[in-house]
């Protein structure tokens, strides 16, 4: 049987198992032209039929090299032999590394990867493939490793992953089990000859390092060293599916505008590597990004353990208060407003704030909060103003601290950025919250009724 119809028919099974082309109809295939890649394509095209789909190619010239322009009419000629449609783009990596103060294979990548991610949504293609191999991935692992990766990123290339920048669509990695000597056999057999890129051996490149230097030395110690990095991530991907399991089973207790709100003793019941996963999965809800490191990681890990404090990850923070944690956007400080006398009965403006006052119950508003508030032993005229330090609240009979008041309410600390204190003279009578409204002590036949809610900001 030919080597490549052997090889197929090893990549056929890890596609059923990794159920790569579920629900795929047209497959775009990465194609640099170097001999993975073809090799991708090449065995794409035996499988074709058995899984039902459609090839299209797509090839990014990075303009790196002096050779570029003619690997692109190399690779265009590759397809044309094959009777495969290709998409071509080229962008100027160097220019990009500069702007954005990256390193020329970070820059690389990311601009290949949006081009990809461009040509399979203008193609239609359920699925965009490349053509990393086992080599690669005891390249990545290792890496990884060096740069002192967590669990997850021990995991190396996931065989379906989402294409990054672009998380909705799907990267398959089909010759994940396959060598670089498999893929040349597999060009070879075909009669089609590769393109050589010179910059692999390029000791510039960390990965060119890794490979022409880190692994000659690792396989002195132990010829077969990649295929212990290999088993190792696969152990990784083992382990971590449970972490993803735990998380998944994680739903928030409530969402808004402020971050998803879930029990503490659930968020920290997770390891480290589970609470990243949370956290990312929460930002990107928010659509945000999540900075994390190790030291942030520790830093939240210990706040979970006290159970307050806030830890900022960029623009999104996770904060715990009340045997609560809200993970979210970052809350920035709430711009003071000046205290304004109200209007009774009428409507008062107070900073971002509408107040209306009545002697009868107020109807319920959209996005409004109401309360009802005692004024037999008001002094001097109500006022809306924020809350101020030394507060008090006549609550169940006694007179204490606002801020006692609003722990013993279980209020987490959250729902207290930018509160409105309805007061007289000496004393708060009522407090506005961010989703929640509390009056003091009060008795039938002497309310007076208020309603809070928040100026469009055409009106603020």
């Amino acid at each position: 049987m030919p080597i490549t119809d052997i090889l197929a028919l090893q990549v056929a099974r890890v596609i059923e198992r990794e159920r790569m082309l579920r629900r795929t109809k047209r497959v775009l295939v990465a194609l640099s032209g170097g001999p993975d890649s073809v090799a991708c394509l090449l065995v794409l095209m035996k499988l074709r039929e058995r899984f039902g789909f459609e090839i299209v190619a797509s090839h990014f010239d990075h303009q790196l090299r002096p050779s570029s322009p003619a690997d692109l009419v190399r690779v265009r000629a590759i397809c044309g032999g094959l009777g495969i449609e290709c998409v071509t783009g080229e962008g100027d990596v160097r220019s990009m590394a500069q702007d954005t103060r990256q390193s020329i294979e970070l820059a690389a990548r990311t601009m290949r990867y949006q081009f990809l991610a461009f040509a399979a949504g203008k193609e239609l293609a359920d699925a965009i493939a490349t053509g990393h191999t086992a080599d690669d991935q005891a390249e990545t692992v290792l890496m990884r490793i060096v740069r002192g990766s967590g669990v997850r990123g021990v995991r190396g290339m996931l065989p379906v992953s989402g294409v990054p920048g672009s998380e909705a669509q799907r990267l398959i990695r089909p010759l994940l089990e396959l060598t670089r000597a498999d893929t040349l056999a597999i060009c070879a057999e075909a009669g089609v000859v590769p393109i050589a890129d010179e910059s692999n051996a390029d000791l510039a490149h960390t990965r060119n390092r890794v490979r022409l230097e880190t692994f000659a030395a690792l396989r002195a110690l132990n010829p077969s060293v990649d295929q212990s990095i290999i088993g190792l991530a696969a152990s990784a991907r083992e382990l971590f599916q449970g972490v993803e399991r735990q998380v998944m089973a994680l739903v928030p207790q409530k969402r808004g505008p402020i971050g998803a709100v879930l029990p503490l003793s659930d968020v920290a019941g997770l390891p480290n590597e589970g609470l990243i996963v949370l956290l990312e999965r929460e930002a990107s809800f928010y659509k945000l990004t999540a900075e994390v490191n190790r030291t942030r990681v520790n830093n939240l890990r210990a706040v979970l353990t006290k159970g307050n404090g806030r830890v900022r990850f960029g623009p999104s923070e996770v904060e715990a208060s009340l045997g609560l944690v809200r993970i979210g956007p970052a809350l920035g400080s709430v711009d003071p407003f000046d205290s304004a006398i109200l209007n009774v009965p009428g409507s008062t403006r107070a900073g971002p704030w509408r107040v209306d006052a009545a002697t009868d119950p107020l109807p319920e508003t959209t996005g409004a909060m109401s309360l009802a508030i005692d004024t037999r032993n008001q002094h001097g005229a109500l006022r809306a103003r924020p809350v101020a330090a030394g507060d008090r609240l006549l609550y169940h009979g006694m007179r204490r601290r606002v801020a006692d008041v609003l722990t013993g309410a279980r209020i987490p600390v959250w729902e207290r950025t930018g509160m409105v204190a309805i007061a007289d003279s000496e004393k708060v009578l009522g407090l506005f919250g961010a989703t929640c409204a509390l009056a003091a002590d009060s008795a039938e036949g002497s309310l007076l009724y208020v309603r809070l809610s928040q100026l469009s900001p055409t009106k603020a």
